[in-house]
């Protein structure tokens, strides 16, 4: 078995450990690389698992893919959940939007983000971004990225 259908028959359990964790979590933006899921995979067992979400509510999911960077947005109501599954690009994230602009009910975008971090991204990387944090995906050209998202309503 390779590594990557290794990683997928691993993946709805790896989904459900890290939804638990987003849930619990207090603040801040999560990053888990595939590696470091791989290797809690490997002590779950065979069997799916997966937590009730009792009182939470769910908000859209959705696939994306991205051919070029995005603009920075930040959701005031919204915990981010992404799961990236092919590709690559740069998250910014946290730090200020300039000039941000309202484009829907509680949710702002921008052209920028200033002072914020930034992490590589690759596939099977799990990102949580909570609610009222700025982000962006930045692709260097020629560069694509796939990922699920989950946003959660807080």
């Amino acid at each position: 078995m390779s590594l990557r259908s290794a990683g997928r028959a691993f993946a709805p359990a790896l989904f459900a450990l890290a939804l638990a964790t987003v849930l619990s979590a207090a603040s801040g933006v999560e990053i888990w690389s595939g590696s470091e899921l791989k290797t809690s995979a490997d002590t779950l067992s065979s069997e799916p698992a997966s937590k009730g979400l009792v009182g939470k509510t769910l908000g859209a999911s959705s696939l994306w893919r991205r051919a070029q960077s995005g603009e920075a947005e930040l959701h005031k109501t919204k915990t981010d959940l992404l799961v990236i599954e092919t590709g690559s690009a740069t998250l910014v994230f946290g730090g200020t939007i300039p000039d941000a602009r309202s484009s829907a009910p509680n949710e702002m975008r921008g052209k920028s983000i200033r002072n914020g971090e930034s992490r590589k991204l690759a596939p099977g990387d799990i990102i949580r971004i909570p609610a009222g944090t700025p982000h962006q995906f930045i692709l260097e050209k020629g560069q694509q990225i796939a990922y699920f998202s989950l946003k959660l309503t807080r």
